[in-house]
């Protein structure tokens, strides 16, 4: 069975791929899906790791230590909303539109937050964020079972690791 990893392949529910023998995940047909799921794993890593460390900071500029526990459990809480949101639409339509807007949510909480004069702004931007970052995983992975063979899911998901511990070393 052949496919393709074309993003308007994406849309509508697909079947999951066969295992093919000696197929890697930088073919011709997966380097583009590859090298774009790693890259917004890294990002959102990056971003988490980044606030992590510059959260107290912030929350001093910002007079906000009363809103600090609330910028970081805010956005786990508001991660599993857009899990749940985005697997249900993925189920329905493909990972196309949720990951489309899971991005878009992710990268609005970042300006939200890079514009926050105060620390409830800043709450707000990461609220958004975590809609964005918990669909965007989801959907991401949504991807994985439908575009590469099974054989491949493991690969993909050690490269997913990866771009966790590379934002940890530079951080």
């Amino acid at each position: 069975m052949s496919h393709s990893a074309d993003p308007s392949s994406f849309s509508g529910p697909l079947p999951l791929q066969p295992e093919r023998s000696g197929a890697s995940i930088w073919d011709r047909q997966f380097v583009w899906t590859t090298l774009g799921a790693v890259s917004l794993i890294f990002l959102a890593a990056l971003q988490t790791l980044a606030v992590t460390t510059v959260m107290p900071a912030v929350a001093d500029d910002l007079n906000g230590y009363d809103l600090y526990a609330l910028a970081f459990s805010g956005t786990f809480a508001t991660s599993v909303i857009g899990m749940v949101a985005a697997g249900a639409m993925s189920d329905r339509k493909g990972p196309a539109i949720p990951i489309t807007g899971a991005v878009g949510l992710f990268l609005v909480g970042l300006l939200i937050d890079a514009a926050a004069p105060t620390m409830e702004i800043l709450v707000t931007g990461r609220l958004v964020m975590g809609l964005g970052s918990g669909g965007m995983v989801v959907s991401l992975y949504v991807v994985i079972a439908r575009v590469y063979p099974a054989n491949l899911h493991g690969r993909v998901m050690a490269l997913f690791a990866a771009a966790w511990i590379i934002p940890s070393l530079i951080v």
